[in-house]
């Protein structure tokens, strides 16, 4: 079950689909971790999305449980609702980021944060056996009631107006396209919004956070202050500034990061990010007094070092920023918003990003037995031989798919593509 919790695709590691079975599966097992649980529901808008909500709220129901069902919500937008009404768990349906044809499901504890490895695995031990509750005592379904509360949670996230500031919007055909720009409207920014299409089949495609082309050139078209693009779900945030140049969530990271250590609301002047945090921004919060932590990579690992830690924030470099103020989980419309107060105090977006980050080169290699490769001996050797050109060099497992990632982050491309690629070979010889 490792394969759908809180991933994006609806193929696992054994090409294995993601079903209403094992939606259902899911929303029954909830039942066993807790007795008639209340589940907060939500999910973006691909086509598939509706048909695992359905049979996720049956097997919620059938074991005793009952649902609150926001409809289409950002993921940010789900953790908020389980907080706000007591909720026990909250799932949201939605592959993020990818293509419209994947799907996944993502699970919050009634803390809004993402279930922990070991709760996940305990939970996997239920999907065979189900329970159901009888008639009479069958859970309930309802509509999640004042969805409008989380917008009027992001406003009140915000000190100042946005009048005067226009922004270009990208909300990936996604969960972002009613939210967002009715948010930012109320601030009273001037929007030029594409990538709204509730069709089902267009998420991501050719939009949104992994495709800003289209938003970056809008920039420039429209003269915008800025532009943000989202994911899928809304938990991604990968921006634009004046000048159409792309900032990522490594240079968010630090412009929130040093906003907030400027204010005092940065305790232990500690920031978060991922072993994939580039080193220029590592540099660039050293060079401001703040020391970044590294992490897995994975926003949930992110989350829970800043739990335990008392991090104000963190992120990884695909663009998602958690504020430990306001949410538990990465948040793109509310990043994208404390970017907008920035400029709306009067900083340049181009000079707030004006940080200097070194190239990075990442490759994955389908591989039989990732155990096995990890720990075979000529391809740790070529990891350690391989690292000493260049700053850094990582090489993990995948969570999600066969195969094994390695990124290298050099001086120059070359440098980083020569060590990656060497320890492929190397990979690729062992499975020979």
């Amino acid at each position: 079950m490792r394969n759908y919790f809180g991933t994006d695709g609806i193929r696992g590691v054994a090409g294995e689909e993601l079903t209403a079975r094992t939606a259902f599966a899911l929303g029954n097992a909830l039942c066993r971790l807790k007795t008639k649980p209340l589940v907060v529901l939500g999910r973006d808008t691909r086509t598939s999305s509706d048909m695992l909500s359905l049979a996720l709220e049956a097997g919620v129901c059938a074991g005793g449980g009952s649902v609150r069902d926001g409809g289409v919500l950002p993921t940010a937008a789900v953790a908020f609702f389980v907080r706000k009404i007591g909720a026990d768990f909250g799932v949201v349906v939605s592959a993020s980021h990818n293509p419209p044809e994947f799907n996944g499901l993502k699970v919050f504890d009634f803390r809004g944060c993402k279930l922990s490895e070991e709760d996940e695995e305990y939970t996997e031990r239920f999907f065979d056996e189900y329970s159901f509750a009888s008639a009479l005592r069958c859970g309930r379904r309802y509509p999640l009631s004042r969805r409008g509360a989380y917008a009027d949670f992001l406003v009140s996230c915000c000190e100042k107006p946005l009048s005067g500031k226009k922004f270009v919007l990208d909300c990936a055909n996604g969960a972002a396209g009613e939210i967002a720009p009715r948010v930012f409207a109320r601030l009273g920014a001037e929007l030029y919004v594409v990538g709204r299409s509730r069709s089902g089949r267009k998420v991501n495609v050719g939009c949104g956070a992994l495709h800003p082309e289209q938003m970056r050139a809008a920039v420039v078209e429209q003269g915008a202050d800025a532009g943000f693009c989202y994911d899928g779900d809304a938990d991604r945030l990968i921006a634009a500034d004046e000048r159409g140049n792309l900032v990522d969530g490594d240079k968010i990271l630090c412009i929130l990061a040093k906003d907030l250590r400027a204010k005092g609301k940065l305790p232990h002047d500690l920031a978060v990010g991922t072993a994939h945090t580039n080193t220029g921004a590592e540099r660039e919060l050293r060079a401001a007094g703040i020391r970044l932590a590294r992490t897995d990579v994975g926003d949930k690992y992110v989350a829970e070092y800043m739990r335990k830690s008392g991090a104000a924030v963190g992120g990884e470099q695909s663009g998602h920023i958690i504020l430990a103020e306001y949410s538990t989980t990465g948040d793109g419309i509310l990043s994208s918003l404390q970017v907008a107060q920035l400029l709306a105090g009067g900083a340049k977006f181009s000079e707030l990003a004006d940080i200097r980050l070194f190239p990075q080169y990442n490759v994955s290699v389908r591989v039989k037995d990732k155990v096995r490769v990890l720990g075979n001996e000529e391809v740790r050797a070529a990891v350690e031989c391989a690292g000493r050109g260049v700053f850094r060099l990582v090489v993990r497992a995948s969570g999600t798919e066969p195969v094994v990632r390695v990124f290298a982050e050099a001086e120059d491309m070359p440098a980083a593509r020569a060590a990656a690629e060497r320890v492929c070979e190397e990979i690729r010889r062992s499975e020979a």
